[in-house]
């Protein structure tokens, strides 16, 4: 039995209506990375701001709160610029995912739907921050944050 076509055509709709709404943050990066010394203000800036997120994050762990929700945060944003960073996070999305197959077959009922949920929304974030990570200036050759 296949699923209602209303349904695709709606998550078809809702997907252009996202790449419309940032469409303005991709253009500012094609800006952005077709002038080298403003790209490097921008990667500079971007280092700095990801790396005192991260630290923050750090300093937040042994407290009560959500003290590795802010390192991967960081992580994220820092990937968004660097490529060693982006592979640090596909790196830990495979083990996260990892954990959660093996409590999918191991943990209770109530956990089980929860690694549901928690993958979901995990594989999620990470396309949305991959779409970010490569910018395609229109008509030139890709422009590739980290080189």
């Amino acid at each position: 039995m296949e699923g209602d076509p209303n349904d695709r055509t709606d998550a078809v709709e809702r997907a252009e209506a996202s790449r419309r709404r940032f469409q303005w943050f991709h253009d500012l990066r094609v800006w952005i990375h077709a002038r080298p010394h403003v790209h490097l203000v921008y990667k500079v800036l971007v280092g700095i701001v990801g790396g005192l997120v991260v630290v923050i994050g750090l300093v937040l762990v042994p407290l009560p709160g959500p003290g590795w929700l802010v390192v991967f945060i960081g992580l994220t944003v820092l990937a968004s610029e660097f490529h060693f960073f982006h592979r640090i996070i596909t790196w830990l999305r495979a083990q996260l995912h990892r954990f959660w197959d093996w409590v999918k077959a191991h943990g209770p009922q109530w956990l089980r739907n929860a690694a549901d949920r928690g993958k979901a929304d995990v594989d999620a974030a990470h396309a949305d921050a991959h779409r970010g990570v490569g910018v395609r200036a229109r008509g030139t050759k890709r422009a590739r944050p980290g080189h």
